[in-house]
């Protein structure tokens, strides 16, 4: 194709249509191969957060430290409704960034997923503003044990040292922000993920590239596309504030 390509891909076929790949992505378990952002930039506080402790049994290093506790049970796999997704995602967008330019790109579900680890479901907008094209993922799993336990098992999921934010809802909902990570500067990302009561995994990605950034990289597999390096708007679309008032919303749908 003439350009490099960065460390993130959009893939089909793959239990849903769409997933995202990005190495040791917080809040992503979807990994192509382990290795370390070129920088990561710490959480600033919200109101209402606080740094999450680290579990007791939890591994924690200067080099690895994705092992965390162990959580009993299956996660939930039920199906997922991607339009009422879709349409939550959209309408929590238009709120918290009322002039910018919104639109979904794709989304697809998994009526059948193929493991417990499968993603149910996807959906993912353009957020274009004056500091230009930028997007928000979700993508929807199960998870087992309390909404605590597995946050605390993936505190460090992708193996970033840096302790995530957290804040529980009323309802018992945990959220955990993660910090903004830069694999490449021209598109940086932050991971938001939500453990519902209804033992509802919502991975919500802020990310520093819009879909008029992606590049096919099969003729043969359309939905495979690539985000070429130093692509995108070199920030990310939305605050902190706005990425956890999103997830709140997307927290209501159980």
């Amino acid at each position: 194709m003439g350009a490099a390509l960065g460390v993130v891909a959009v893939v089909a076929g793959v239990g849903v249509a769409t997933s995202v790949l990005r190495d040791n992505l917080p809040g992503n378990q979807n990994q192509l191969v382990a290795s370390s952002p070129t920088s990561v930039t710490p959480t600033t506080g919200l109101p209402g957060w606080a740094v999450a402790a680290p579990p007791s049994s939890s591994k924690r290093d200067s080099t690895d430290c994705s092992n965390g506790v162990t959580v009993p049970g299956e996660p939930k796999v039920d199906p997922v409704n991607v339009t009422t997704l879709s349409d939550t995602l959209l309408k929590a967008l238009m709120k918290i960034a009322p002039t910018a330019s919104l639109k979904i790109t794709r989304n697809a579900t998994s009526n059948q997923p193929i493991s417990s680890n499968s993603v149910l479901a996807s959906t993912w907008a353009d957020v274009i503003d004056s500091g230009g094209g930028g997007s928000v993922y979700v993508e929807v799993h199960g998870f087992s044990g309390t909404p605590a336990q597995a946050a605390d098992s993936e505190q460090y999921v992708g193996g970033v040292c840096t302790a995530p934010q957290r804040k529980v809802l009323a309802d018992g909902t945990v959220m955990q922000l993660y910090a903004e990570t830069k694999y490449d500067p021209g598109h940086p990302a932050q991971a938001l993920r939500v453990y519902t009561p209804a033992h509802r995994l919502y991975i919500v990605t802020a990310e520093g590239f819009s879909s008029a950034d992606w590049t096919p990289v099969n003729e043969g597999d359309p939905g495979a596309v690539a985000v070429p390096e130093g692509a995108g708007r070199h920030s990310l679309p939305l605050t902190e504030s706005q990425l956890t008032a999103v997830g709140e919303r997307i927290a209501t749908l159980g």
